[in-house]
């Protein structure tokens, strides 16, 4: 749904198109953010985590995985014509000319988030005085009572706050920790936004040590996720079918590598799945339930081709686009329509 915000751009756009040629304006708009403030503006550039970055006079507007999005006031997109009117303030024509005047002067060199960062200590985010917030939002996603419980106890979930240092408003997330399995100590916390649509990752954790439920006993089976609200949702899903979820493995991804327009693969394994298996080495069948649109089939195709030492099944959503979709429509609180699982047209 478009915001009132976008609208506007949008009705800017039309009014002030006669002043560049189209073909112009594509060029500009597939400038991204992270590539534009790394070329342009890198004083502005911070790198909070492997893959996220932060703008130092937005605290809360983090960047990743090509999309940016400000946590304090609710707006994101992915190119940097978005940014510079809706962050910067700048009319339609302002950003346009910044952009021509910067491309004149140099051309963008596209930028990799495979660069190498000094080491950061991990740090857990600051628990808020109860989970009582935190409880309700996965409840409201249909996660189980037994199984919010369970993690809590476990000390794999809780609430956490963050104040914004720049809007000094109180944000409060859904904080899912990842665990190293040798020292049994916290390397990775995933957030979710409860009051608003944040997803993000705490400073200095290590996607290797992605959130899990481990098996209670040795287990050939991992269940393998996107998110950490999928791992959840399908210890919940197995719950209704009347299995225990303790005797298999399920994993988290903490998200997937969102490919190019013209990739046919993703070519990596993602490494929390790779550390996972190395450290559970009696799992022998792998059982993928990754989202039903292209990176997540993708990421599928790029397991099975890598992983050939593997049984690797695929189990797609039945039900809208992830594995809490299909939660929440068996549950009654959300209905989304059977999905046939997404075709990549990859045959040459």
């Amino acid at each position: 749904m478009k915001t009132v915000a976008d609208k506007c751009i949008k009705q800017k756009e039309d009014v002030q198109m006669s002043f560049i040629e189209p073909k112009d304006l594509k060029k500009l708009k597939e400038i991204d953010l992270l590539t534009y403030l790394s070329n342009y503006e890198p004083e502005r550039l911070k790198k909070i985590s492997r893959n996220t970055f932060c703008i130092r006079d937005h605290d809360s507007l983090h960047i990743s995985h090509g999309l940016w999005h400000w946590q304090s006031c609710g707006i994101g997109g992915r190119s940097a014509l978005d940014f510079l009117i809706k962050v910067d303030h700048m009319s339609f024509k302002e950003a346009v000319d910044v952009l021509r005047g910067k491309l004149k002067i140099k051309h963008p060199k596209t930028f990799k988030q495979e660069w190498k960062e000094e080491y950061k200590s991990f740090l857990l985010p600051y628990p808020a005085a109860t989970n009582e917030q935190g409880i309700r939002y996965l409840r409201s996603r249909g996660i189980s009572d037994e199984v919010i419980l369970e993690c809590i106890n476990d000390g794999l979930f809780y609430e956490s706050v963050h104040r914004d240092s720049y809007t000094k408003k109180l944000y409060r997330n859904a904080t899912f920790i990842g665990f190293n399995k040798e020292a049994r100590m916290p390397q990775y916390a995933s957030l979710r936004g409860i009051n608003s649509d944040f997803k993000g990752e705490s400073s200095g954790s290590d996607k290797r040590y992605s959130f899990a439920l481990e098996a209670a006993h040795p287990s050939s089976v991992l269940h393998v996720c996107e998110a950490s609200i999928d791992v959840l949702s399908y210890a919940s899903l197995m719950k209704l079918k009347h299995q225990d979820y303790h005797d298999v493995h399920i994993l988290s991804l903490g998200g997937v590598q969102i490919p190019r327009k013209d990739s046919v693969i993703s070519c990596k394994t993602p490494i929390a799945l790779e550390q996972y298996l190395n450290d559970h080495a009696e799992i022998n069948h792998i059982v993928l339930h990754l989202d039903n649109d292209r990176a997540g089939r993708l990421a599928t195709r790029t397991i099975q081709q890598n992983l050939t030492s593997y049984h690797v099944s695929d189990s797609p959503p039945k039900y809208g686009k992830d594995i809490n979709d299909e939660l929440k429509t068996r549950l009654g609180i959300e209905v989304f329509p059977q999905r046939q699982s997404y075709r990549l047209n990859i045959d040459r």
